[in-house]
């Protein structure tokens, strides 16, 4: 129990990155940044990318939030505001926000946990001895950490995505933290 504790919060992330979809088009629903979605399309990371990502995670939250206040669905005049203020740092649109916020997201976990297999194979070991559950829901649980682990294997960011957060790891490491909470 105490290993699976101490596991807990990767395999929480990793299996919630293989098994969420991806968000849906923000200009039909309210926006979210869903935490532990897996970009639709990963953006190649640039320094510039970086920079621009980190100077905008604050004021485009913030706009985002005040425009999905109560709202499932956005008007066309609060899709162009998200748009205008992700555009006023560089990017083409929310959209594009988006996907580079998951893209860096996604690229820092693996940073700080580049060996999920490892850390699944420890947690599915330990699920035979847990006396609480029914032979049934340890092999769900077996089924879940094994096929969200091969999600996650296929979704392991670029050589150079991995090298360009690494430099960024310790600006990166609090807006993940608030992502991851959301």
């Amino acid at each position: 129990m105490t290993l699976l504790r101490s596991l807990s919060g990767s395999l929480i992330i990793m299996v919630g990155l293989a098994v969420t979809a991806p968000v849906p088009s923000f200009a039909q629903t309210a926006p979210q940044i869903e935490p532990f979605s897996l970009p639709v399309r990963p953006v190649a990371l640039t320094q510039d990318i970086i920079k621009r990502f980190l100077y905008s995670f604050a004021p485009v939250g913030a706009q985002m939030k005040e425009e999905a206040a109560g709202s499932a669905v956005l008007s066309p005049e609060a899709t162009a505001r998200l748009d205008k203020k992700a555009a006023e740092y560089g990017f083409k649109d929310f959209n594009d926000w988006g996907e580079t916020t998951r893209t860096i997201m996604v690229t820092y976990h693996w940073v700080t946990n580049p060996e999920p297999r490892e850390e699944v194979e420890k947690a599915i070991a330990s699920i035979p001895s847990m006396p609480n559950l029914t032979d049934k829901q340890k092999a769900e649980m077996i089924d879940g950490l094994r096929s969200g682990l091969a999600t996650v294997e296929k979704a392991r960011p670029s050589a150079e995505n991995l090298a360009i957060v690494k430099k960024h790891v310790s600006s990166i490491k609090p807006l993940y933290k608030q992502w991851t909470s959301l």
